[in-house]
């Protein structure tokens, strides 16, 4: 499992990518300090968890950002998920993301323009 300090270096990488000023002013208010939530992988095995590192939050939605090596990830280790309630599940592979920017922009956090050549990946 990856500890809090290399998922903040995941984050600040990723965040160096972006070039786009108004996700980075809308986005850094919402990142947390990294903390590690066991959620159930509903493709596995039955009550199978995984390490999600939930790294942003927009409460008004109860919905963050998470970081999973597992599941998804590797290829797709940002997802969306709820913060609380009945579905804390690492939901559907169509939450999940290659970039944190990707997730971002999924989010109900962003509600801007995406670049006319922006494509989710």
């Amino acid at each position: 499992m990856a500890d809090k300090e290399i998922i903040q270096e995941k984050v600040a990488a990723e965040l160096s990518r972006i070039v786009d000023g108004e996700v980075l002013c809308l986005m850094k208010p919402l990142l947390v300090s990294p903390r590690c939530e066991m959620r159930v992988w509903d493709y596995g095995e039955p009550e199978q968890t995984f390490p999600c590192w939930i790294v942003l939050e927009h409460a008004p939605s109860n919905t963050c950002v998470a970081y999973c090596e597992y599941g998804f990830g590797p290829s797709s280790p940002w997802g969306l998920l709820f913060i609380t309630g009945q579905h804390l599940s690492m939901g559907m592979d169509s939450e999940w993301y290659t970039y944190l920017e990707d997730a971002f922009r999924e989010s109900m956090a962003w509600d801007g323009d995406n670049p006319p050549d922006y494509e989710v990946t």
